[in-house]
Protein backbone atom coordinates (compact mmCIF):
# COMPACT_ATOMS: atom_id res chain seq x y z
CA UNK A 1 0.00 0.00 0.00
CA UNK A 2 1.22 3.11 -0.56
CA UNK A 3 1.11 6.31 1.91
CA UNK A 4 -0.71 9.23 0.86
CA UNK A 5 1.77 11.84 2.73
CA UNK A 6 -0.50 14.06 4.60
CA UNK A 7 1.32 16.49 6.63
CA UNK A 8 1.22 20.24 8.17
CA UNK A 9 2.58 23.45 6.47
CA UNK A 10 3.49 26.30 9.23
CA UNK A 11 4.36 29.30 8.75
CA UNK A 12 6.79 30.59 11.45
CA UNK A 13 8.20 33.60 9.63
CA UNK A 14 6.73 36.26 11.34
CA UNK A 15 7.62 34.65 14.59
CA UNK A 16 11.16 34.39 13.75
CA UNK A 17 11.10 37.66 12.98
CA UNK A 18 9.24 39.14 16.18
CA UNK A 19 11.86 36.74 18.44
CA UNK A 20 14.72 38.10 15.86
CA UNK A 21 13.27 41.63 17.00
CA UNK A 22 13.09 41.22 20.66
CA UNK A 23 16.70 39.97 20.69
CA UNK A 24 17.80 43.07 18.91
CA UNK A 25 15.64 45.05 21.53
CA UNK A 26 17.80 43.23 24.19
CA UNK A 27 21.54 43.92 22.78
CA UNK A 28 22.13 47.84 24.23
CA UNK A 29 21.61 46.11 28.01
CA UNK A 30 23.39 43.62 27.43
CA UNK A 31 26.81 45.48 25.33
CA UNK A 32 25.95 47.83 28.60
CA UNK A 33 25.94 44.84 30.89
CA UNK A 34 29.26 43.26 29.55
CA UNK A 35 31.26 46.32 29.46
CA UNK A 36 30.66 46.94 33.03
CA UNK A 37 31.92 43.28 33.80
CA UNK A 38 34.89 43.81 31.39
CA UNK A 39 35.35 47.27 33.63
CA UNK A 40 35.18 45.71 36.62
CA UNK A 41 37.61 42.84 34.91
CA UNK A 42 40.08 45.10 34.52
CA UNK A 43 40.50 46.63 37.74
CA UNK A 44 41.13 43.20 39.19
CA UNK A 45 43.62 42.64 36.55
CA UNK A 46 45.46 45.76 37.94
CA UNK A 47 46.57 43.27 40.74
CA UNK A 48 48.38 40.85 38.47
CA UNK A 49 45.89 38.56 37.57
CA UNK A 50 44.82 37.74 33.69
CA UNK A 51 41.18 38.44 32.43
CA UNK A 52 39.87 34.67 33.03
CA UNK A 53 40.97 34.70 36.66
CA UNK A 54 39.46 38.34 36.85
CA UNK A 55 36.34 36.72 35.84
CA UNK A 56 36.13 33.93 37.99
CA UNK A 57 37.12 36.04 41.20
CA UNK A 58 33.70 38.15 40.12
CA UNK A 59 31.58 34.98 39.49
CA UNK A 60 33.04 33.36 42.66
CA UNK A 61 31.71 36.63 44.67
CA UNK A 62 28.49 36.86 42.63
CA UNK A 63 27.84 33.63 43.85
CA UNK A 64 28.52 33.97 47.25
CA UNK A 65 26.90 36.92 47.65
CA UNK A 66 24.11 35.64 45.57
CA UNK A 67 23.85 39.43 43.53
CA UNK A 68 24.10 39.06 39.95
CA UNK A 69 27.35 39.89 38.33
CA UNK A 70 26.28 42.97 36.44
CA UNK A 71 25.26 44.46 39.88
CA UNK A 72 28.32 43.47 41.55
CA UNK A 73 30.89 44.75 38.98
CA UNK A 74 28.82 48.32 38.94
CA UNK A 75 29.14 48.46 42.18
CA UNK A 76 32.56 47.92 42.61
CA UNK A 77 33.37 50.30 39.28
CA UNK A 78 31.07 52.92 41.91
CA UNK A 79 33.23 52.36 44.61
CA UNK A 80 36.52 52.65 42.94
CA UNK A 81 35.91 55.81 41.91
CA UNK A 82 36.13 56.97 46.11
CA UNK A 83 39.39 55.82 46.39
CA UNK A 84 41.09 58.36 44.29
CA UNK A 85 43.28 60.20 46.84
CA UNK A 86 44.86 56.64 47.84
CA UNK A 87 45.11 55.74 44.43
CA UNK A 88 46.79 58.83 43.52
CA UNK A 89 50.36 57.57 43.14
CA UNK A 90 49.08 54.38 40.82
CA UNK A 91 47.72 57.10 38.54
CA UNK A 92 50.88 58.96 38.31
CA UNK A 93 52.76 55.55 37.00
CA UNK A 94 50.25 54.59 35.40
CA UNK A 95 50.11 57.98 33.35
CA UNK A 96 53.49 57.86 33.15
CA UNK A 97 53.35 54.33 31.29
CA UNK A 98 50.47 55.14 29.30
CA UNK A 99 51.95 58.32 27.93
CA UNK A 100 56.12 56.49 27.54
CA UNK A 101 54.94 53.13 26.52
CA UNK A 102 55.66 53.79 22.48
CA UNK A 103 59.09 54.54 23.99
CA UNK A 104 59.55 50.89 25.04
CA UNK A 105 57.85 49.63 21.78
CA UNK A 106 60.63 51.41 19.85
CA UNK A 107 63.19 49.81 22.25
CA UNK A 108 61.69 45.94 21.65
Amino acid sequence: MIGTGAGYYIDVAVALEERQQESLDDAPELYAARAVIEHAKGALMLDGINAEQAFRVLSWRSQETNIELRDLATRLIADLGALTDSMAELRTRFDHLLLTAQERIEAD
